[in-house]
């Protein structure tokens, strides 16, 4: 078991920070993006140095921000095909937020290059190099994977230094929370010894009773227990306020701060920073902001 319980909380080895974490769910629509990016601005408001990297073929990063997509070389399929040098491709956001965007004839170009490619062991150590990078320059960096499986998907989860699963505790989710963890290790482990490992789910975009939340995340406690996977205490409800920060290519605590979700993503935050050696935030800990 990776990390011991204490109490309610989990404490992962002081000695091994998770640098690069990879926001990943192999089946799409459980809102990967929106996640990535509000947990990351979280993140950056606390005073960590934060980087989001884009690595889904929709590329929504910048599209959130209605912003237009970076041109085929200065995008993070050029950073890790070795075409553009990472400060070129960077885009700066402010308050200590950066994003690397994704180009969509980049990426899939270099998924091809990656499907085609008969010794994946020079994909990977492109990869890595590229993550070691942004281990030095950044305290955090968030990528942003698509909801399918792909050469490029585990490649990344291969070489970054764990995976948070975000999923909505509804009916379907739930069901393939089973196949989508499965999927995610065996993607993990696939090229080399393991060093990526599922570090925990996320509970986001929470609505319903509560009779009908409480049915849908038993049925996940259960699925994580028996893998020894933490579900992280905060989660994050679906409210009116982070439904207009979306439209408005914002993030929720930008737009309204005292909403229910911008505080439950910033007690997520703590949680996270707290767990997984990024510091402790300025923010109330040891507390469940929803429940």
């Amino acid at each position: 078991m990776w990390g011991t319980p204490d109490g309610q909380r989990w404490v992962d080895p002081p000695h091994a920070p998770c640098r690069v974490v990879i926001v990943g769910n192999t089946k799409g629509g459980v809102g990967k993006t929106v996640f990535s990016f509000n947990l990351a601005d979280c993140l950056a408001r606390s005073g960590l140095r934060v980087l989001v990297v884009d690595l889904d073929l929709q590329c929504g990063q910048l599209a959130f921000l209605h912003q237009p997509p970076p041109d085929a070389d200065h995008d993070a399929g050029a950073v890790i095909g070795g075409r553009c040098d990472i400060d070129d491709a960077v885009h700066h956001l402010g308050h200590n937020l950066d994003i690397l965007p994704a180009n969509e004839f980049s990426l899939a170009f270099l998924s091809r290059r990656l499907d085609q490619e008969t010794n994946l062991v020079r994909a990977r150590e492109a990869i890595d190099r590229t993550f070691d990078t942004m281990r030095g320059r950044w305290d955090v960096t968030i990528v942003d994977t698509g909801g399918y499986q792909s050469h490029l998907l585990a490649l990344a989860m291969s070489a970054a230094d764990g995976v948070i699963v975000p999923i909505v505790p509804e009916a379907g989710p739930v069901a393939e929370l089973p196949t989508v963890l499965n999927m995610l290790s065996a993607s993990a482990s696939a090229w080399g010894p393991q060093r990526s490992r599922v570090l925990g789910i996320a509970r986001t975009r929470v609505w319903g009773n509560a009779i009908y939340r409480r049915v849908a995340e038993d049925h996940i406690r259960e699925i994580a227990d028996a893998r020894d996977i933490r579900v992280y205490r905060n989660k994050v409800p679906e409210d009116a306020k982070f439904g207009e920060a979306h439209l408005l290519g914002l993030a929720v605590n930008a737009h309204e701060p005292r909403a229910r979700s911008a505080i439950a993503y910033r007690y997520l935050a703590d949680e996270l920073a707290r767990t997984h050696g990024w510091g402790s935030l300025p923010s109330p800990s040891g507390q469940v902001a929803y429940a």
